[in-house]
Parts: structure tokens; sequence; C-alpha cells
């Protein structure tokens, strides 16, 4: 069973790095992500726990832009970022993702190869 805490996501998280996310006009750096949602920097402004939006899922390493679109719901606020789950993710959304965490883990293994 899992520990009530700040942190409810079940799903292995994997650096953002090079990920951006736009929604309402707003360009945000992803701090990391998973199959289940992602967790950004906190824009200036007023976001809420249930605050439901559309947005553009981009990369600063991989065209076309926008790499997938998909629909998010706020989950947990910090001081200075965001965590959304996906509502419904597309299969185009599940397949950056997964191509991004895919880059991410082939990388580190060739870090402790001889």
């Amino acid at each position: 069973m899992k520990s009530a805490s700040n942190d409810r996501r079940v799903d292995d998280r994997h650096e953002g790095e090079g990920l951006f996310m736009l929604f309402d006009g707003i360009l945000v750096e992803v701090v990391d992500i998973s199959i289940g949602g992602l967790k950004f920097r906190r824009p200036p402004g007023l976001l809420n726990h249930g605050y439901r939006f559309t947005f553009e899922l981009r990369s600063a390493y991989e065209d076309p832009n926008p790499l997938a679109k998909g629909v998010a719901m706020v989950r947990a606020l910090g001081p200075d970022w965001v965590a959304v789950e996906f509502v419904r993710p597309t299969f185009s959304l599940m397949k950056v993702v997964g191509r991004h965490i895919g880059r991410l883990l082939v990388g580190r293994s060739h870090l402790f190869r001889h």
C-alpha cells in the first residue's frame, strides 16, 4: 500500500530535459515526465488543483513541433513546480513520451559499458 505523501506518481519519472509544454499561450520547461503525466516549472499566474487544460508538447531536439497535443489536469502544486496527469492520452502523445524516455535510458546505458 502506498503511503500518503505529496508525491502521488505511480510511474517512474524521467528527466524532461529538452521538453517544453505550451498551454494558454505560455511555454514552460518540463522538469520530469512519466507515462502518466509530467511536472513543469510553475509559471507566474494562478493555477489551481483540478484545473484542466489542453497543451502541446514541444522539444528543443526534435521536429516537428508540436510533437503531440493532449489534455492535462493539475494534480499537485509546489512553490516552483506544477504536476499534471494526462487525461485520456492519445497514442501520439504516448509515442512521444516513450521515445523521450527511451532516449534517456539508452544514453545512460552507454555510461555503464566498459
